[in-house]
């Protein structure tokens, strides 16, 4: 890979340039980026760096908050930068930005009275898959304190065993159900809406909620208006996080939290939207991307959590890289002229060195990572955050400088791509920044490739076929 590119090894950029920590460094929103372990040399960051500008990324930026079209196959914008704004919204009208802020009210309503246990319930099933899934369950689990009345439980995929578990282990009398789909006609949601309608008993209204786009839709269910948390049309998939989508987040959380959480989202779409270029860590990740993809010629990238409470993170962002830039066509319905998306994977990192980092250290093929942590412990077992930082170092360190001594069995080759993502102290004020921030990569990547980030025609194809094959197997 290198060779082929002409780029030293990391080992000899880092002792040829005594400043390249220093400069291979980005920071924002209490996260500091090091990508100074990334096979770049300084010629090729200045390269990069002039991208932005090349592509028109300031307009296409001050077309996105600004309400234009950006999702031209759907004939809509993607305003979900909206649904955490605290100030009036440029993209909408006052009228409009006032409905988005009583929703928000309202649903967060809800869920403080299910986090103070106000409502009697003891536990809620949220069933929703995709995007009204992976967000929140994400956010629910890491901020989690341990001190809501409710305890949620994630339904996404059709899995009979395990709703007839938990239908032996709860009370439906004190059972509540969120039904979280945007278009409410979701194959797997509804299925197990029904199921769950069917086992709370006659009185399901009263204690069941839905978050969607279609709230007529939502009527027919049988749902009662006020127990309806519309959001609007233009919100995707995997925006929906924060949108009404979250409550059963909020009511893990509580509505202090959530709101700290969009408040640190919404100064990271400040951030953006005020500073689109390489300086900003948003774009700097997208033109990290670009050139891993593109340059470097890497169709891989672990996203790797050396902070438990981010164990879902490389989930939650394989959805939102690689639905939203995996498009073999741009914009103007012509291939593509290159590469798009990595394939996206992840998960804990101290798991991951007993199971995947073999093939990464040894194998032949080149995987990036980011690595992701917290220097400070929210927790009283400071000496574990420690020992979780120093794997992380380790396996940076590893990875870039590889091991040339040994027995050929005990060499590692070493220049393989690693870039380590860090907090002083994990919050949801730092989490909302993280999230958007990545959003924001995601965008000005698409801008960049030239492509629409805001549809999903692949993952509507499969839905229809499966629609086919279901009728030709109920007719046996």
């Amino acid at each position: 890979m290198l060779q082929k590119n002409n780029i030293p090894p990391v080992s000899e950029l880092l002792a040829e340039d005594p400043n390249r920590a220093r400069d291979f460094v980005c920071r924002g929103g209490g996260w500091t980026l090091d990508f100074s372990h990334i096979p770049l040399t300084r010629e090729g960051l200045s390269s990069l760096q002039r991208l932005p500008a090349a592509c028109g990324l300031d307009g296409a930026v001050e077309r996105l908050f600004s309400g234009a079209i950006v999702n031209p196959s759907e004939g809509q914008p993607a305003l979900h930068m909206a649904l955490r704004a605290n100030d009036p919204f440029q993209g909408l009208s006052p009228e409009a930005g006032a409905d988005l802020i009583a929703g928000r009210n309202r649903f967060l309503a809800v869920a403080d009275r299910l986090h103070a246990g106000e409502t009697g319930l003891t536990d809620l099933l949220h069933v929703g898959i995709g995007g009204s899934d992976l967000g929140p369950r994400l956010v629910a689990d890491a901020l989690d304190e341990d001190d809501s009345a409710v305890r949620v439980h994630w339904l996404s995929t059709l899995d009979g065993r395990r709703f007839e578990r938990l239908c032996r282990q709860l009370d439906p009398a004190t059972t509540g159900l969120v039904i979280a789909s945007k278009s409410f006609s979701t194959e797997e949601t509804l299925e197990q809406a029904r199921a769950a309608r069917d086992w709370l008993g006659a009185d399901w209204t009263r204690r069941s909620w839905a978050a969607t786009a279609n709230v007529d839709r939502a009527r027919e269910f049988g749902l009662d208006d006020d127990h309806i948390l519309a959001f609007p049309a233009w919100t995707g998939g995997r925006f929906s996080l924060w949108s009404s989508v979250g409550v059963s987040a909020a009511a893990v959380v509580g509505s202090q939290r959530f709101r700290a959480l969009l408040a640190g989202a919404e100064a990271a779409d400040l951030d953006f939207h005020g500073q689109p270029d390489a300086n900003g860590l948003a774009v700097l990740i997208g033109l990290l991307v670009h050139y891993l993809r593109r340059e470097l010629d890497c169709s891989t990238l672990g996203i790797v959590s050396y902070e438990p409470r981010l164990a879902l993170l490389a989930d939650y962002l394989q959805q939102l890289f690689m639905e939203s830039l995996g498009k073999g066509v741009d914009l103007d319905g012509k291939p593509v002229d290159g590469p798009t998306v990595p394939l996206i994977f992840g998960g804990l990192g101290t798991d991951l060195q007993h199971s995947i980092f073999q093939a990464l250290h040894q194998g032949p093929d080149t995987h990036p990572l980011i690595l992701v942590g917290a220097r400070e412990a929210d927790h009283e077992h400071p000496d574990w955050q420690r020992r979780q930082l120093a794997h992380l170092y380790a396996q940076a360190s590893a990875f870039a400088n590889g091991r040339s001594d040994g027995e050929p069995h005990q060499k590692l080759p070493g220049s393989r791509p690693v870039a380590t993502l860090l907090v002083d102290r994990l919050d949801a004020g730092r989490l909302g920044w993280l999230l958007a921030t990545l959003e924001a990569a995601v965008y000005a990547l698409s801008v960049v490739w030239h492509i629409n980030a805001f549809d999903q025609w692949g993952v509507e194809e499969g839905k229809r076929l499966a629609r086919d094959f279901r009728n030709r197997l109920k007719d046996g």
